[in-house]
């Protein structure tokens, strides 16, 4: 079955001019949502491709906490290169259910949110353009704004 994204632009937050600039599309499927090692080098193409760079930051939420009860999920960080596709491979399956951004190497983590997807808008429009693994780990999208 094939899940349509289309409707996930509405919910990053993005204001009506920026979300007429928006495009989204599938970049790679991952079959059985495995993040095998042909298709993450595929990846780290794009990564280079579209950052100019052989790393990237990746960032991800992880471990909820109940605060004034609310679960609050905190964002992790890691700079990463295609050396290090195994780290990849083993958060890919720890986290199965999350998201995971693929964001330029010097990224700066100081948004003001917890949202995730309000995050993710904000990253997008910070960066006019992104990766994403869905959290069902079936497909990496390519968030991008147009001029």
């Amino acid at each position: 079955m094939e899940v349509s994204w289309e409707g996930f632009l509405d919910q990053i937050g993005l204001n009506q001019d920026i979300r007429q600039k928006a495009d989204l599309k599938v970049l790679i499927e991952f079959p059985l949502a495995e993040p095998k090692t042909d298709l993450l080098i595929s990846l780290f193409d794009y990564i280079s491709s579209i950052y100019g760079s052989e790393k990237c930051t990746i960032l991800w939420w992880y471990e909820p906490n109940c605060i004034n009860g609310k679960n609050i999920s905190k964002p992790y960080t890691k700079t990463i290169s295609q050396d290090e596709l195994k780290y990849l491979q083993d958060l890919w399956g720890r986290i199965a259910g999350d998201y995971i951004l693929f964001l330029p190497e010097e990224f700066n983590l100081k948004v003001d949110t917890s949202d995730e997807e309000e995050f993710i808008g904000v990253c997008l429009t910070k960066y006019n353009q992104l990766l994403l693994k869905t959290p069902d780990a079936n497909e990496v999208l390519y968030l991008r704004l147009n001029e």
